[in-house]
């Protein structure tokens, strides 16, 4: 799932131009402090790692924290693997399709979920979802909106996807284009997409968002499996920086958005503020409750629900994920 704010960065970062090669080797410079890399897309999500990189965190655990903002989601299994990343972050689902396909990646800890930020968003004559039927959707299949929708699908109407007219999309943001466009009757949006069609299409209405299923659209943050068994120390650090990162936006919002805008070309703190009232970032203790195997809502379960459906489509090569959760599970 790539994730979108307001302006999406133009140009792409090359591989070459990341600075950490080697996934199971760590490099202390001068300074004493080992240079780690982490990737991630331009999305709010992912940004308190700029908290914790501007107020030291990183620096205080030991660690020259070097985030790339990579746009080119295609790469990111090979960097993953290769370890020219230690770290990526990305939607849950991409995380464990990477890892089942093959890619040498361990799961660390979930650093937010979709509280409202994507919508199936739908014309006025269509009032519920099972109004759907016979009706068209605009979604992207490859995508954790796919998921979210046959979610919603499920526990909120009586209608199956062969009910509905669904047209596959590049991605979502085309989707929400060609509904704001009048060229299907329904479809799943985030922003800005989604605030732009709430506002330019005469009776547009929300019918679900992902408030209604908070577990269906999540991130998570990953390291090369390699360097984590070389490297504990380090992994836990960086677990622990985002914990503080997530602390300190709790207590300072306003200082925070701006902490998260400075990584992001032509992103300011404004959009950020806009894009962080539909995520809740997750904190120590709610990463911890999710570890609790059997409970209600815990990540294993979830991971494992995720992967069965993307394996039911073709896009897993297992759903068998104990390797994946090495790091957490006890």
């Amino acid at each position: 799932m790539k994730r979108k704010l307001s302006v999406v960065l133009a140009a792409l970062l090359a591989v070459s131009a990341l600075t950490v090669g080697c996934g199971d080797k760590k490099d202390s410079g001068a300074d004493g402090l080992t240079e780690v890399t982490m990737a991630f897309c331009t999305f709010t999500g992912y940004a308190p790692m700029f908290i914790a990189q501007e107020q030291g965190y990183f620096e205080e655990a030991g660690i020259k924290m070097n985030i790339q903002v990579i746009e080119d989601e295609s790469t990111y299994a090979s960097l993953i693997t290769k370890g020219d990343v230690q770290f990526l972050a990305t939607a849950q689902d991409p995380n464990i399709k990477m890892f089942a396909n093959g890619a040498k990646s361990k799961y660390v800890l979930t650093m937010d979920q979709s509280f409202g930020a994507d919508a199936l968003v739908a014309v006025s004559d269509i009032q519920s979802l099972d109004d759907l039927a016979g009706r068209s959707v605009a979604l992207d299949k490859s995508a954790s909106s796919y998921y979210f929708f046959l979610k919603a699908l499920e526990g909120s109407s009586s209608l199956s996807e062969d009910d509905i007219d669904v047209k596959d999309m590049n991605d979502t943001t085309e989707a929400g284009v060609a509904f704001i466009g009048g060229q299907v009757d329904a479809a799943i949006m985030w922003e800005p997409e989604l605030s732009n069609a709430l506002d330019e299409v005469d009776g547009a209405h929300a019918l679900v968002t992902s408030a209604d299923y908070p577990d269906t659209i999540s991130d998570s943050l990953v390291v090369n499996a390699d360097f984590a068994a070389k490297n504990p120390d380090i992994v836990t650090a960086v677990e622990e920086c985002w914990y503080k990162a997530v602390d300190f936006y709790n207590a300072n919002p306003e200082e925070a958005y701006k902490n998260m805008a400075s990584g992001f070309e032509e992103v300011s703190a404004e959009d950020i503020a806009g894009d962080a009232e539909g995520l809740h970032f997750l904190g120590k203790e709610e990463n911890e409750a999710m570890l609790k195997e059997g409970a209600d809502g815990n990540i294993f379960d979830l991971c494992k629900e995720m992967a069965s459906f993307w394996m039911s489509k073709g896009e897993c090569e297992t759903d068998e994920l104990d390797d994946y959760f090495t790091l957490v599970k006890q």
